[in-house]
């Protein structure tokens, strides 16, 4: 599957191994991640990135309903990075 624009936290599966991977850094490229020799599969899944205000560190919630994650960084509850 090719997409025009590559979103952060867009989701991306092996058919073959179930491998995943997620973008990190958003982007207008011509993403096609290849895994076992396959074209992997854009899910509609779209992980959710957090930052720390004060030193810009990041994370992303990777597995399972984080509706009730607060991360803190830096001794501040970590802001929900926009996506685009």
């Amino acid at each position: 599957m090719t997409s025009g624009k590559n979103i952060l936290g867009q989701v991306y599966r092996c058919s073959v191994c179930g491998a995943e991977l997620s973008v990190i850094k958003g982007g207008s490229g011509n993403l096609q991640p290849i895994c076992c020799n396959k074209e992997m599969i854009r899910i509609q899944t779209i992980n959710t990135v957090y930052v720390c205000s004060v030193c810009f560190s990041e994370l992303m919630a990777i597995k399972g309903d984080a509706k009730n994650l607060q991360p803190i960084c830096c001794n501040k509850r970590m802001i929900k990075k926009t996506k685009g």
